[in-house]
């Protein structure tokens, strides 16, 4: 395998999976450790990923608002959070609620608990939710039509705005990739952004999802103030002060 492809094999693996190592790329490409070495001194030289340098390897730095990692990424960052996000969630469905799902990892917690609840109607915007909630036949699920993209399931664009508008739900969830005091609520995408508009001005109740290592940060592109957000679930562990300041602006905050 020439460099070029190395290199490229490396930033594929990066934004896939959010970290790699030198032992497995050494066993994948077939060379040396000290090429996979030198490879990576190149990568970092050109590249425009913020990554960082670990022992073993290299991880991107996904404290930086520009950069998301795709889906499967994602789906091994704060595990146990988001779980427990999704299981606080679900206290908010009554039976026979209508509810409307962003898309993502933490929704796709909660979506694999909503068989707990009776007659649920669920919208979702999400291949991956939709995927999940097929199997439960007690819950009658609506997929928004729309424009996938790939690599992270979610559906977006003009129709699937203009599909969710239609609709008024009990409960909307929302997550995100960012949720600071002052910038509210923000996305790494433009690609979801009007999606996420469009949940917020559907929900009867609006809920927000997300973990507390998105606190404090700030995305490309602004969803919502969080004056728009009735009820935020997040992980325990957030800076106290930054806590303090998103609870004067969000009628219930709860740590979980």
């Amino acid at each position: 395998m020439q460099k070029v492809d190395r290199l490229s094999y490396i930033f594929d693996v990066l934004r896939r999976e959010g970290s790699v190592s030198v032992k497995h790329l050494k066993e994948v490409l077939g060379v040396s450790e000290s090429t996979i070495r030198r490879d990576i001194q190149a990568f970092l030289k050109m590249t425009k990923l913020p990554v960082k340098r670990v022992h073993g390897g290299l991880i991107l730095d996904v404290d930086k608002g520009s950069i998301e990692p795709m889906f499967e990424a994602k789906l091994s960052l704060m595990t146990k959070e988001k779980v427990k996000i999704a299981a606080k969630g679900l206290e908010y469905i009554e039976d026979g609620d209508s509810i409307l799902l962003d898309s993502g990892t933490t929704a796709l917690h909660l979506a694999r608990l909503l068989h707990k609840r009776r007659g649920l109607k669920v919208i979702v915007t999400d291949v991956k939710l939709a995927e999940e909630l097929a199997s439960f036949s007690d819950i009658e699920t609506y997929i928004v039509a729309g424009r996938v993209r790939p690599g992270y399931y979610s559906i977006g664009g003009t129709m699937a705005e203009q599909h969710i508008s239609q609709f008024t739900v009990e409960k909307a969830f929302l997550t995100a990739d960012a949720v600071d005091p002052d910038a509210g609520v923000t996305n790494s995408s433009m690609f979801e952004v009007g999606v996420k508009k469009a949940i917020v001005n559907s929900g009867k109740t609006v809920i927000l999802l997300a973990d507390h290592s998105k606190l404090g940060k700030r995305a490309l592109v602004k969803v919502c103030d969080l004056s728009a957000i009735d009820v935020f679930i997040t992980s325990i562990g957030g800076n106290p002060k930054i806590l303090e300041a998103i609870a004067q602006k969000v009628p219930q905050l709860v740590q979980v």
